[in-house]
């Protein structure tokens, strides 16, 4: 059997404890100014990116007919299954292996700082969203490498991102309307304070 990547073997650790850790608390907040942005109806499917055990997930699925929960960890996505939201469908792969479906949008947070190809990830969801299906993704700005600390441990790929140059990715991979907006400051135990941004795009067509 593959031994486990550094990723996958911190968030299957932490799974258990994952939504009482000081960080997911402030997080919680992140779920509802996000999707309040967002345009959603009763007969869409949606995507989420990195879903852990379902910080927008679930409230995202209150609203829509239907969520892939999409993650790499077993463990996280165990924790989201029992909490029993039927129209959660857990998805343990790589996101580079293939999507199943084609998706009204999808949405991420704190995900796409751990895939180290951005462009290539960027792609995959333009390719696998609807003509002008949205994208909704939070992760931080560009940091020095003291937000997780163990960075290779963690399986931390990017120290954050500079809007400018997430822009060009995202319209290098079809997106259009691409914006930038300042969603939560969080308050770490370092005792610094670390932005996070909501990127919003549209696929083209």
């Amino acid at each position: 059997m593959k031994n486990p990547t550094p990723t996958t073997s911190h968030f299957d650790r932490s799974a258990r404890d994952w939504d009482q850790r000081p960080m997911s608390q402030q997080l919680a907040v992140v779920a509802e100014r996000l999707l309040s942005r967002l345009t959603l109806n009763s007969d869409q499917h949606w995507l989420d990116f990195g879903a852990g055990t379902g910080l927008l997930s679930l409230p995202l699925a209150q609203q829509v007919a239907q969520v892939t929960a999409l993650d790499t960890s077993a463990a996280m996505l165990a924790v989201l299954a029992e909490k029993g939201q039927t129209n959660i469908q857990t998805l343990q792969q790589d996101v580079f292996a293939g999507l199943p479906a084609v998706y009204a949008g999808v949405v991420s947070c704190m995900a796409l700082h751990h895939v180290e190809d951005t462009l290539g990830l960027l792609r995959i969801f333009h390719q696998h969203l609807q003509p002008a299906g949205q994208l909704a993704l939070v992760d931080l700005y560009a940091e020095d490498g003291s937000f997780h600390g163990d960075n290779e441990g963690k399986g931390v790929k990017h120290l954050g991102f500079e809007p400018a140059e997430l822009q060009a990715l995202a319209e290098q991979a079809g997106f259009q309307a691409v914006t930038f907006t300042e969603i939560l400051h969080l308050q770490h135990r370092n005792g610094r304070d670390y932005p996070l941004f909501l990127m919003q795009a549209r696929a083209s067509g």
